[in-house]
């Protein structure tokens, strides 16, 4: 690649000014949803919005001179493609609330700034007249100044933006409020700033390549030092792996992303410091052979990555998660395999090989990125598909299904909550059918709530008790994230009457099973209200144990023996420890 790019004057117009067009593009998108209270997931921003950006950051890194049919031709596909994976995504997101589908907007915002960087080293090559470099040394070059290129885009944006924040601070200081509004409030000058900022930076780092090509040099110097050190950590790790043995890996739920980010942190620097440019590594012979063997057992980290995600699948099924996380590893496993197959079989010559295996992993992610957003390998519906096919092969039960899961996953856990309604076995729990139906009308926060007459039918009465009034429910009702537990089934609660304070008035007292803890009602002259509570019922208390002391009158109050204190006619409560409580017992 050249130490310099030319950009005739008028290029480097069109794109600032391609760069201030996306902003009041975006600008006037926002304006026109919020005035006609559009929702979150109109088409508007789930396709025409990430398109005209995906193509403005493909014209602002890859013009060269806008008399190219082929370049206006590229960003027409690019366009829609992207529209209409983003269609895709508007129609799979339906029945989420706002902020998931602002979640699943920005995650899709992030997959289409890999896919812009992992297509545009293709697509400058294309455009690209005349150059004499190797595919392989323009396409490493390319991606190197494309990243470097984004990273002073956020670093120029940040210091733009302080500079105004100063500015502006410094003008509120005397007073003045006018550029305030102007800088922070206005909505117009954020998007178009940020857009000419953008595009500003992107052409003068592609006018300026001495100086990437400089900053590239000293990131490279960093790698290198790093990676003896990082080759030298691999193999100590797979040498101790056979000595404390593999269900450490399978016992740890993070396992499969931290041995991927091994491999990929390993093969990252690996490709960094092993550039065209240099046939050998730049160490001694012992560092060399030590990172050489290190390349060569790299293909064992996402091998047990996958074992151990595999292990998750068989036992939970697919997840969204889960998938991403196989689709990953997947892509360390093929670059992994190249690298080693490069270094065991062409010692001499490994960049034969690696010159292509690392432009083949682009395109692999690439494409898989693109597949994740068509109904190919969509997450979402493969997740709903092997939840409720475990729910239907009874592999898992009623209690196991993840309404959360099936209430996050868009159209199709929406559709699998409606089959979740007309299926007897699920719904027969008053709960389960409960939370089901706060999810489908859409209120969440009323999901699984009872009403004070549901409590009341499923806590269970003690022997001998008459029944309470309706305003003991609706005090408990009040308090209802405590006794969750006697929701789920009955016989969970046992409520009793007793005497705690002597006053020859019954206190109620609930007792929960499952939570293992009992909660005391007394009736005062505004109603019922909690007196008193314990966090720890007995060991060995069951239902049926309760059940017998009450029959056999087992069941009284004791009087502590420690009392409070009186000063000046005003009582002070005193907290005795558990110990105190025990001598007297």
């Amino acid at each position: 690649m050249e130490n310099s790019e030319t950009l005739s004057p008028s290029t480097r117009g069109v794109v600032v000014l391609a760069g201030a067009l996306q902003g009041v593009i975006c600008y006037l998108i926002m304006w026109y949803i919020e005035y006609t209270k559009l929702s979150s997931n109109t088409l508007w921003l789930t396709c025409v919005v990430p398109a005209t950006v995906v193509m403005t950051t493909t014209l602002s890194l890859s013009m060269t001179s806008f008399r190219k049919s082929f370049l206006w031709l590229s960003l027409g596909i690019i366009g829609a493609i992207v529209a209409g994976m983003g269609g895709w995504l508007k129609w799979s997101v339906a029945g989420l609330e706002s902020w998931d589908t602002r979640d699943a907007m920005l995650f899709f915002g992030f997959h289409l700034l890999l896919m812009t960087f992992l297509m545009l080293p293709w697509l400058q090559r294309c455009l690209e007249t005349g150059s004499t470099d190797s595919f392989y040394s323009e396409f490493f070059d390319r991606n190197w100044n494309n990243v470097l290129t984004l990273l002073l885009i956020f670093v120029s944006n940040g210091l733009f933006w302080l500079l105004l924040f100063l500015w502006a601070e410094l003008f509120e200081l005397i007073g003045i409020q006018f550029f305030d509004r102007l800088f922070f409030h206005s909505d117009w000058f954020i998007s178009v700033a940020i857009g000419v900022v953008s595009a500003s930076v992107a052409v003068l780092a592609r006018m300026q390549v001495r100086l990437i090509r400089a900053l590239q040099n000293l990131l490279t110097l960093i790698a290198t030092g790093l990676l003896p050190l990082m080759a030298a950590l691999a193999l100590l790790f797979i040498g101790a792996l056979p000595v404390v043995g593999f269900d450490a890996i399978s016992a740890r739920i993070s396992a499969a992303g931290l041995l991927t980010a091994l491999a990929l942190l390993q093969l990252f620097l690996v490709t960094i410091v092993w550039h065209p440019q240099r046939q050998t590594l730049p160490y001694y012979a012992l560092i060399n052979g030590m990172v050489r063997l290190a390349v060569t057992f790299v293909p064992a980290y996402p091998v047990l990555a996958g074992w151990a995600l595999w292990l998750r699948i068989s036992q939970y099924g697919w997840s969204p998660e889960r998938l991403y996380g196989a689709l990953i590893t997947m892509v360390a496993l093929v670059w992994a395999v190249g690298f080693c197959v490069s270094v065991v079989f062409f010692r001499r010559a490994a960049q034969k090989l690696q010159a292509y295996i690392i432009p083949v992993t682009g395109l692999l992610a690439l494409t898989l990125l693109i597949l994740v957003h068509t109904p190919v390998l969509d997450p979402w519906r493969i997740s709903v598909e092997s939840h409720m096919s475990r729910y239907h092969d009874g592999r898992i039960n009623a209690d196991q299904v993840s309404l959360y899961m099936l209430s996050n996953t868009g159209r199709k856990g929406r559709e699998a909550l409606l089959t979740l309604q007309n299926d007897p076995q699920f719904i027969s729990n008053p709960k389960r059918q409960r939370e089901l139906n706060g999810l489908i009308s859409g209120n969440r926060e009323g999901a699984g709530k009872m009403t004070a007459e549901m409590l009341e039918k499923q806590i269970q009465l003690a022997p001998g008790m008459a029944r309470p009034d309706k305003g003991l429910w609706q005090a408990m009702f009040s308090n209802q994230y405590r006794f969750e537990s006697c929701e789920s089934a009955q016989g969970n609660c046992l409520l009793m009457s007793l005497d705690l304070n002597g006053d020859g008035k019954p206190e109620a007292v609930l007792y929960q099973f499952t939570d293992r803890t009992i909660v005391a009602y007394t009736q005062t002259d505004t109603g019922w209200r909690i007196a008193g509570d314990a966090w720890k019922m007995p060991e060995a208390l069951s239902k049926e144990e309760l059940d017998r002391a009450l029959r056999q009158g087992k069941v009284k109050s004791i009087v502590k023996p420690w009392a409070d204190i009186e000063i000046f006619g005003k009582r002070v409560d005193m907290s005795y420890d558990s110990y105190t409580n025990a001598q007297w017992r």
